[in-house]
């Protein structure tokens, strides 16, 4: 019989509708609408005819009954992350200075300094060590990176002197885009991609960020900002970011860029949960507020997890689980994540030494066993170790996002 040979996927996350069922499997990100009978035929309380089993087999909602899906996946995603072949990702902190005061930052406590004279002969020395190829990610980070433009120049004019090519990423507030970085720098720096963060609409956002000059972190300007970039053909992903405190606004404010950026393909916009504030959303809270934000926009072309609504199946959770990616602080020291920089407690290793002997990245046993047994495993991979270790949910953002949308359909 045909339901003998095959299970339901394991990553198969199910919505039950009145009328049926929706089913979307996180890993090979397929999607199906079930009507009653065929919903009872894909669990098995029905016989299902072949070809409606052939149609289910096709698009991973059912399994050979023998297959370990997990293992196979886990497999596959330790072989690319430890292959060699790919390229180094390097996220720089160019400062830990910043000109906002975000209450909900990270990084306090760190000390606000420059990355230090001499960093970018450091850093060309260590590529070589870690790598033979001729092609790197570059992750322009901070503090707010753009206050440190001279360590951007240097290393950009010595990475083409090298003969390295590379693409470059940088994680803004958006404040210091004036025209020579929009006429000159971001060709010279190979920025393909920033992000920018807005925290709410003018008022609320102007009062939380919290500039030492109030003119330069003006809303409308930062705005103006973001629409100079995009003609630019740059790639703008608007981070949201979201707590209890703020989240109604950010709804608002989401409409608002909906209008502002309707028709501009280079603009997308992500939410992004705070953690570490004490008070966090509940499950049930970050998907009601997704789904808000999905209504007023009438669709899911603006909203992303990165450069679309949902992602390919992940081979580790972020940098934390990659031992190609590495964050470099203002001294010169190496960790797994950029969360940490600036507190040498959690380095691996120093850009001024020889490689680093702590990196324990790529081993297996690495995934909590409540990730392991989750249906949005190929999404988060075991999710944010950072929050984790605060004490927040680790989960990345296209869990809410997807469970968001298929409560809406």
């Amino acid at each position: 019989m045909v339901k003998d040979a095959y299970k339901a996927s394991a990553f198969n996350y199910c919505c039950k509708k009145e009328e049926g069922a929706l089913i979307y499997n996180t890993l090979y990100n397929t999607f199906a609408r079930l009507d009653e009978a065929e919903y009872k035929k894909y669990i098995g309380s029905l016989e299902a005819d072949r070809a409606l089993a052939e149609e289910f087999v096709e698009n991973g909602l059912w399994v050979e009954k023998g297959l370990d899906e997990k293992k196979h996946y886990l497999a596959c995603a330790r072989a690319y992350t430890m292959s060699g072949l790919r390229p180094l990702s390097l996220t720089i902190t160019t400062t830990l200075k910043c000109n906002a005061r975000c209450p909900y930052c990270y990084e306090k406590g760190v000390r606000q300094a420059d990355l230090y004279h001499g960093a970018a002969e450091d850093i060309i020395k260590f590529m070589k060590q870690k790598t033979k190829q001729d092609f790197l990610y570059i992750t322009w980070f901070g503090g707010e990176p753009l206050l440190n433009m001279e360590i951007m120049d240097t290393l950009s004019q010595r990475l083409e002197e090298e003969g390295y090519g590379y693409s470059a990423f940088i994680i803004t507030n958006g404040s210091k885009i004036d025209s020579q970085v929009l006429e000159e720098k971001l060709e010279k720096w190979h920025v393909q991609d920033m992000q920018v963060t807005l925290d709410g609409t003018k008022q609320k956002y102007e009062e939380r960020k919290n500039y030492y000059n109030k003119e330069e972190g003006e809303f409308y300007r930062i705005i103006e900002n973001i629409c100079g970039l995009a003609k630019k053909k740059i790639s703008i992903s608007i981070r949201l970011n979201i707590e209890r405190e703020n989240m109604a606004d950010m709804v608002e404010l989401v409409k608002e860029l909906g209008i502002i950026f309707a028709n501009d393909r280079n603009v997308v916009f992500y939410p992004a949960f705070l953690t570490g504030t004490g008070n966090p959303l509940a499950e049930e809270e970050k998907i009601a507020c997704v789904k808000e934000m999905l209504e007023c926009l009438h669709g899911t072309e603006k909203i992303t997890a990165s450069t679309k609504f949902y992602s390919l199946p992940r081979p580790h959770a972020c940098m934390n689980g990659d031992p190609n990616s590495f964050s470099i602080d203002v001294d010169g020291y190496l960790y797994t994540c950029e969360h940490q920089v600036g507190k040498p407690g959690y380095a691996i290793g120093n850009i001024r030494d020889s490689y680093p002997v702590c990196d324990k990245r790529g081993r297996a046993g690495r995934i909590r066993k409540e990730c392991l047994a989750c249906v949005f495993l190929p999404k988060c991979f075991g999710g944010c170790e950072s929050s984790y270790m605060g004490g927040d949910v680790p989960c990345m953002i296209e869990k809410y996002m997807i469970k968001a949308l298929m409560e809406l359909l």
